[in-house]
């Protein structure tokens, strides 16, 4: 079996002083890579800022024999985004792998989120996956080779209570992913990563009096009976593969949970299909619901086109009058 191998290669970790960040530099340098290690070191909500977080990590890679510098500038604007990948350029002089892991949360019921709260959670996870992702993409596209991961989350894609504004972020990671994979030249891929994992700033929510308590017990029940499966070294191991070399391909979507490892995909049934030349009434969608809903046989577009041509095949399928 190859060993995966980041010798020679320079790795931007942003978040990276948090508890799934700090096991992804290691990962990553333990396996020879040069690690830029971002971390603004604010609150979980993503307020206030200290160089301590990327510091320590930074600290306990060098004492390890590991290249690394710290940069604590924020992902939440284009300026600090090109920041971080300048301190890659300045210090290493290129760029192999991003994993854009930065985030932070402002949970609460949906009925009650503010604007501010909204903003804040986008403008670190959405803009802040733009802001350091353009730069690096574009210096990687030079070399003709690079890695982005972007970090999603179930929260989004499977859904958690009072996390409306970080589930909806987060879940825009699949929709970038989609849309840079159908641009990136060879060499150059991108994938998401879905990771669960206890500890750190963003990695568990307090038991208390609160309208998802239901929820969380719940949660708590089914995760005490593979906690030990939770670590975050659970989650770099899948990280650091998708950064690697053999990580060949891109728009995939990994899942681990407690020791399991999975694949996500967006699936559209083989549907009704209408062909005109009179639209359908709501009453005929009514009527064929079943085969729209039907997910005995799905396909799995990884391009608008590729959605076109399921309607070409159902054409072809059709009863020729």
């Amino acid at each position: 079996m190859d060993r995966i191998d980041f010798s020679g290669q320079v790795a931007v970790v942003t978040g990276a002083g948090g508890a799934l960040g700090s096991a992804f530099c290691r990962e990553l340098a333990r396996r020879g890579a040069a690690i830029v290690a971002n971390d603004l070191g604010g609150s979980t909500t993503g307020e206030g800022g200290s160089s301590d977080y990327a510091d320590a990590i930074v600290r306990e890679l060098r004492d390890g024999g590991a290249r690394a510098v710290a940069n604590y500038d924020s992902v939440a604007s284009a300026a600090g985004g090109q920041a971080i990948i300048d301190a890659a350029l300045s210090h290493f002089g290129r760029v192999d792998i991003v994993i854009s892991n930065a985030g932070n949360q402002r949970n609460a019921p949906f009925g009650t989120l503010t604007e501010e709260d909204i903003e804040a959670v986008f403008a670190v996870h959405v803009k802040g996956a733009f802001n350091v992702c353009q730069p690096a993409y574009r210096e990687m596209v030079k070399q003709s080779y690079g890695r982005l991961v972007l970090v999603g989350s179930q929260s989004g894609v499977f859904g958690n209570p009072m996390r409306a504004s970080y589930g909806a972020a987060k879940t825009a990671m699949i929709g970038l992913m989609n849309v840079i994979a159908q641009e990136a030249p060879a060499g150059v891929v991108v994938n998401t990563l879905f990771p669960n994992a206890q500890g750190g700033r963003l990695g568990g929510t307090p038991l208390a009096e609160r309208p998802d308590i239901a929820f969380l017990k719940a949660a708590g029940e089914r995760t005490r009976h593979f906690a030990e499966a939770m670590k975050p070294e659970f989650v770099a191991a899948l990280a650091c593969y998708m950064a690697s070399r053999q990580c060949d391909s891109s728009q995939n979507m990994y899942s681990v949970l407690g020791g399991k490892y999975s694949r996500l995909f967006v699936g559209l049934t083989e549907g009704w299909y209408a062909p005109g030349p009179d639209a359908p009434s709501c009453d005929d969608i009514l009527a064929h619901l079943g085969e729209i809903d039907d997910r005995s046989h799905y396909a799995v577009p990884l391009s608008g086109l590729d959605e076109m041509d399921t309607v070409l095949a159902a054409q072809r399928a059709a009863p020729q009058d």
